[in-house]
């Protein structure tokens, strides 16, 4: 006899029958690309480097097509093998293939971002999605070094007025900046929630929380004031204690959370996407959002034991 965590794990929401088919769909028509693009390529190194591209997202093709196949999920059109071999070199250069790739690669990540906010239903598969988006991620990084090495990449302006001799971008302070200005306002968001929580672990869990934004709210004071940058205001340290915890539920406090986190993933994830100067906030940016993701798949699961997750429409199929 199965139980209720197997049967839920052995079926798919609505959504992520169409994400995980949609996922697969994108890999196909990025390999297609790929092959297309590769025939007018000149540079060796550089059809090495899409061969590889191409190689990875057959991977991963290969996992996905495991999953439709395990929920007997209709498949897309799949990967051309009839593509050209043999292009016109003169049609475009290396650079502006490089280019276009780049700018394919990112829709990739968008979709990825906005994937994970959306496979709540099964944790397994949200356990694959992320380990892809972990795999995007760093293709991504990869791909931008290379192109910088290359010189292809276009530099976006300059941050004038940075201390020092590190060089850093005007969206890249902006960045900084900006997660800067919301991490203040999550932490005064996450005390005001947490004094009408009523459950005693879930108030644990986000004090917790206010302690890892407030460290990561230090870890980016520093990078600003290093760059000579003026910091946002904050808001006042201590709230009163409000008269009646009526107000607001405990479940109704968990999807606020919860939305705000996977809205600052999805911040996260596109800031990640302009970053193309200083390596040094490339890595710091994707460690954010890898924790992020971290933790909202566990808030995930711990809403789903409180029964604080609402019961999206499943996909019913044969077990």
């Amino acid at each position: 006899m199965k139980t209720k965590t197997h049967l839920i794990q052995s079926q798919l929401g609505v959504q992520e029958v169409h994400r995980i088919w949609a996922k697969t769909q994108s890999r196909y028509l990025m390999i297609n690309n790929l092959q297309f693009l590769s025939a007018f390529v000149h540079d060796k190194d550089f059809k090495y480097i899409i061969k590889r591209l191409e190689d990875s997202y057959s991977e991963q093709v290969k996992l996905l097509e495991k999953e439709l196949s395990k929920f007997s999920l209709k498949s897309p059109e799949p990967s051309k093998t009839d593509v050209p071999a043999a292009g016109i070199p003169e049609i475009a250069s290396d650079k502006q293939i490089a280019r276009l790739i780049h700018n394919l690669m990112k829709l990739l990540m968008s979709k990825c971002m906005k994937i994970i906010n959306e496979i709540i239903y099964n944790d397994n598969l949200r356990e694959i999605l992320i380990s892809l988006t972990k795999e995007e991620v760093a293709k991504f990084f990869n791909f931008v070094r290379y192109m910088k090495v290359k010189g292809w990449i276009e530099n976006p302006p300059l941050y004038p007025d940075a201390r020092g001799k590190e060089i850093v971008a005007a969206n890249e302070i902006w960045e900084l900046w900006n997660h800067l200005y919301y991490r203040y306002l999550h932490i005064q968001m996450t005390k005001i929630y947490n004094s009408y929580v009523n459950d005693p672990e879930f108030n644990l869990i986000l004090s917790t929380g206010v302690k890892i934004l407030e460290k990561q709210s230090r870890e980016l004071e520093n990078l600003l004031i290093n760059y000579g940058v003026s910091l946002p205001g904050k808001h006042p340290k201590t709230i009163p204690t409000p008269e009646t915890k009526e107000n607001f539920d405990d479940k109704f406090i968990f999807n606020m959370i919860l939305d705000t986190m996977m809205n600052a993933s999805t911040t996260h994830g596109f800031a990640l996407m302009e970053l193309v100067i200083n390596e040094k906030l490339m890595d710091y940016f994707k460690d954010l959002l890898f924790s992020e993701i971290y933790f909202i798949d566990k808030l995930i699961r711990y809403g789903k034991i409180k029964g604080w997750i609402a019961e999206v429409p499943v996909y019913r199929n044969k077990i």
